[in-house]
C-alpha cells in the first residue's frame, strides 16, 4: 500500500476564535503533489502539540489575516488588517518546533511572514503606505485586481538557493494578494527573492533541509503552471524524505 507523507495545515480562524478553516485550493495542491493534509487545531497545549508533530512528515502555514505588529515589539498603524492573536500564537510555536525537528516547513503568504516574525524578524506592516523603493518611489501593486489564478508581476530569484533549485528559473511571475509583508528578514533567513520593485518576495533558512516561505499565492494555480506546483512536488518529496528518517 502507497504511504503518503502526512502535512500539518495552520489555517484561517474567525475573529470569534469560534471556526478554523482552510482553502480547498491548498488541499487539492498538496494532494496532487502525494501529499495528505490535516487541519490543525490552534489550541493544542504544549504536550498535544509535540505528540501531533511527531506524527507529521511537514508543515504548510496558509495565508490569511494580518500578523500582529506586537510579534516584533511595534504598535500598530491605522492601516493594519484584522489580527489573531490565537493564530499567531500558535504558528510561533510551531515554527519554531518545526525548525527544532528539522520537519520541512512551507509558507505562503501570511506563512511567510509569520515564519520570518518567528525567528526574528520584522514586517511591513502595509507596504502601499509605508514601503518605498530604493530610489524613493512606489513599488508595484501587491494586490491584484485580476483572477487569483493568472500571474500580476515579476519576481527575481537568487541565485544559489533552495528557491532557484526547485524553480529552475532565474525570473517568475507570481499572483499577489498581500499588503504586509517581510522588511527585516530573520537573521537565520536568507532572502531568495525580490519582487521586481525590490520588496522580499521569499525566504528560506539554509541551515534547515527545508523551510521555505514565499509571499504569492501558488495553490490558486498550480494546476496551470509548473513553476507553482514545483513548490508543492518540493515540500512533498522532502516530507517523504523526512518521514524515511524518523
Amino acid at each position: 500500500m502507497k504511504t503518503y507523507p502526512l502535512i500539518g495545515i495552520s489555517g484561517s480562524i474567525s475573529k470569534t476564535e469560534k471556526e478554523m478553516s482552510i482553502q480547498t485550493c491548498y488541499t487539492n495542491a498538496l494532494m496532487r503533489a502525494g501529499a495528505l493534509p490535516v487541519l490543525l487545531c490552534p489550541n493544542m497545549d504544549e504536550h498535544m502539540m509535540r505528540q501531533c508533530l511527531n506524527g507529521l512528515d511537514g508543515i504548510l502555514l496558509a495565508g490569511g489575516n494580518d500578523v500582529s505588529p506586537e510579534r516584533y515589539g511595534q504598535d500598530p498603524i491605522d492601516e493594519l488588517g484584522e489580527v489573531n492573536p490565537l493564530r499567531d500564537e500558535f504558528e510561533g510555536r510551531l515554527v519554531h518546533m518545526a525548525a527544532e525537528m528539522k520537519m520541512p516547513v512551507l509558507g505562503i503568504c501570511r506563512g511567510i511572514q509569520s515564519m520570518n516574525v518567528a525567528m526574528g524578524g520584522t514586517l511591513w506592516q502595509d507596504v502601499p503606505s509605508q514601503y518605498r523603493t530604493a530610489e524613493g518611489g512606489k513599488g508595484v501593486a501587491h494586490s491584484q485586481t485580476r483572477a487569483d489564478f493568472y500571474t500580476s508581476h515579476r519576481v527575481l530569484i537568487e541565485e544559489n538557493t533552495m528557491l532557484m533549485k526547485i524553480i529552475g528559473e532565474r525570473e517568475i511571475r507570481v499572483n499577489t494578494f498581500h499588503h504586509q509583508g517581510v522588511r527585516d528578514a530573520a537573521p537565520c533567513l536568507k532572502v531568495a527573492a525580490h519582487a521586481s520593485d525590490g520588496l522580499i518576495e521569499s525566504v528560506e533558512h539554509p541551515g534547515l533541509p527545508f523551510f521555505l516561505g514565499v509571499q504569492w499565492h501558488p495553490e490558486r494555480y498550480f494546476d496551470r503552471d509548473r513553476t507553482a506546483m514545483a513548490l508543492f512536488d518540493a515540500l512533498a518529496e522532502a516530507a517523504r524524505a523526512y518521514h524515511g528518517q524518523r
